[in-house]
């Protein structure tokens, strides 16, 4: 069974652009590893300043290899101090799973 995650970030309002940017750049790189099944960012429609991962990967295995590419610690760097609070991840279950 694959592993889904949902992740939110709460913008800082004048990053939000130079961080769209760095999500952008991250997806594109990402979508390019072989356990990646799905791995979309988008803006919330309520709240501008909200972006939220869309992930799906293959095992656990893939995660931990996707967290140690350079582009994942080019991510982070250019995301600094960009977030008002940490995100918020979800690891996502089947209701009555």
């Amino acid at each position: 069974m694959s592993i889904e995650i949902t992740v939110l970030f709460d913008v800082v309002p004048d990053r939000t652009e130079q961080a769209a940017d760095a999500f952008a750049r991250l997806c594109a790189e990402t979508r390019e590893e072989e356990g990646a099944l799905r791995f979309d960012a988008f803006r919330s429609a309520e709240h501008d300043h909200v972006i939220v991962l869309v992930e799906e990967w293959a095992d656990q295995a893939a995660i931990d290899l996707h967290m140690k590419q350079e582009y994942v610690a080019a991510f982070l760097a250019a995301t600094d101090g960009a977030f008002v609070r940490p995100p918020s991840v979800h690891r996502l279950r089947p209701l009555g799973a």
